[in-house]
């Protein structure tokens, strides 16, 4: 129940002033786990790609029984195995909304976790490339289930003036996810040391799996909009533990209330005065929106057009391509040595990725999301010149800015940008749908770009290019900024 007073135990300083509790911090980190096991198996096949399915055993059991020393593919199976990866995503992202409204964040991370479980296992274990294509659709459906609940968890759980640092994690554990593949893949690239990699991903999920019940708790956002408000506010209470959260739980309740008010057009004066009680049979419980729901509020159809596009914007512009194939990229011009610019890459990701964190609450979203993408585009066409005059110095150095571009905002806005420009009712319609064709693009590019190189040479990202170019102007346009908002004034504002 909310106090009838929200301005008693002022000498307990307010939740909304509230920069990071420890137990927020502990929180985020667990979950953040999940953010690590989608970049760990997207790096996962990059480095030792050849020892996989070009060793010279082939499916001779030389180096263990049981088990062939490698999955012997050709390039347009390897392509799709790879790929598969995001083809799981794909199943994962459009379910995940649905998902996390039934169930809940908490228990969909928890149901989540054992995904990863069963598909590093079959990974691990594969004895042909069918059960080492359905490890990575395993692996992929935690991926693309995870990108939708993670940053709405962390997005619904955070507060005021940390909710860039907090949402930002998301893609950081992702970044580190792929740099760690990397590490660990370069001394594992042996027979049957690329056995010991893939499987790290269960036990890592098994960690997770471990401690979330243990010490996680549901966001007060969902527990709220499921009518569940006195645990709502002792799950604030403990992400807020040592503050007053009397009026940020008012602003919360009265920002759903509105919400709800507005759709319904119900006059209800006991939904938006902070100085009443509300109890659990005041704030009803509302079924899942419909997509024609969502499109019949015009604010929420506008965000819906914001949100699609800034997804778009992060697959459109060949950063998949780099993670995904960067090795076999440099392997013609770099021989032996192109593993380790992978790594050094990986490594200008990760810097950025962790540097931007601590931009993102002080620059505001929408000028880190306009740098990043002017950034990625000037190096796609860097990519074309160097790639046209063979220079090798050219080519790196287009690479490292194309990705340290990419991590300043274009990797993890777009992930955390749905929760706070969407009202919790929607969220997870719109997460379903943004992930979706996140991961469709993913998978669609990651299939298709060896055919690119093999059709358009020095050209391919030309492409890239010229679809950077509609995004800045599409990011300067529509894209709002959110920096030191709540959630609720963002929505009641826009």
């Amino acid at each position: 129940m909310i106090s009838s007073n929200p301005e008693q135990n002022i000498s307990i300083q307010d939740s909304r002033n509230a920069k990071l509790p420890f137990y927020c911090a502990i929180l985020t980190l667990l979950v953040a786990i999940g953010g690590f096991e989608n970049g760990l198996n997207t790096g996962i096949t990059n480095i030792p790609e050849q020892i996989i399915r070009n060793c010279s055993n082939g499916y001779n059991h030389v180096q263990g029984a049981g088990v062939p020393d490698c999955l012997p593919m050709g390039d347009l199976l390897w392509g799709f195995a790879v790929g598969s990866h995001s083809l799981g995503a794909i199943f994962g992202g459009l379910g995940a909304g649905s998902l996390q409204t039934r169930f809940g964040r908490k228990k969909s991370l928890i149901y989540n976790s054992i995904t990863w479980i069963i598909g590093g296992i079959l990974l691990g274990a594969s004895v042909n490339p069918v059960m080492f294509i359905c490890g990575r659709i395993f692996t992929g459906i935690g991926t693309g289930v995870g990108s939708v609940v993670i940053p709405t968890y962390l997005g619904e759980i955070s507060t005021i003036k940390s909710r860039g640092l907090i949402g930002s994690v998301y893609q950081d554990s992702v970044v580190i996810g792929i740099v760690v593949s990397q590490l660990v893949g370069l001394p594992l690239t042996f027979i049957p040391g690329w056995r010991i990699l893939l499987i790290l991903t269960s036990a890592i999920a098994i960690f997770q799996l471990v401690l979330i019940p243990i010490i996680g708790v549901e966001s007060p956002r969902y527990l709220i909009s499921q009518n569940k408000i006195k645990e709502a506010k002792e799950s604030l209470q403990k992400l807020r533990k040592g503050y007053n959260i009397d009026l940020e739980f008012d602003e919360i309740i009265q920002g759903q209330s509105e919400q709800q008010i507005n759709e319904t057009n119900i006059e209800n004066e006991k939904y938006v005065q902070h100085s009443l009680v509300v109890t659990d049979d005041q704030v009803g419980i509302k079924k899942p929106p419909s997509f024609k729901e969502l499109l019949q509020n015009p604010y929420c159809r506008k965000m819906l057009f914001v949100c699609v596009g800034t997804h778009l914007a992060q697959q459109l512009n060949g950063i998949q391509s780099i993670v995904f194939y960067s090795t076999a990229i440099f392997l013609n011009v770099m021989g032996d040595s192109a593993k380790y610019v992978t790594i050094i890459i990986g490594s200008a990701i990760l810097l950025v990725t962790l540097t931007s964190t601590f931009l993102i609450d002080r620059m505001g979203r929408r000028p880190l999301l306009l740098l990043s993408e002017i950034g990625v585009t000037i190096a796609c066409f860097l990519i074309v010149i160097g790639s046209i005059y063979k220079s090798n110095v050219l080519l790196i150095i287009a690479f490292l800015l194309h990705v340290t571009a990419f991590s300043i905002a274009l990797g993890a806005l777009p992930f955390f940008i749905i929760s706070e420009v969407i009202p919790t009712r929607f969220v997870s319609i719109v997460s379903s749908i943004c992930l979706g064709t996140n991961w469709t693009l993913n998978f669609l590019i990651c299939f298709v770009f060896p055919m690119m190189m093999d059709a358009l040479k020095d050209y391919t990202f030309l492409v890239f290019g010229v679809l950077g170019v509609c995004f800045v102007i599409f990011i300067w346009i529509f894209v709002p900024e959110t920096k030191g908002k709540s959630i609720e004034e963002i929505t009641s504002q826009n």
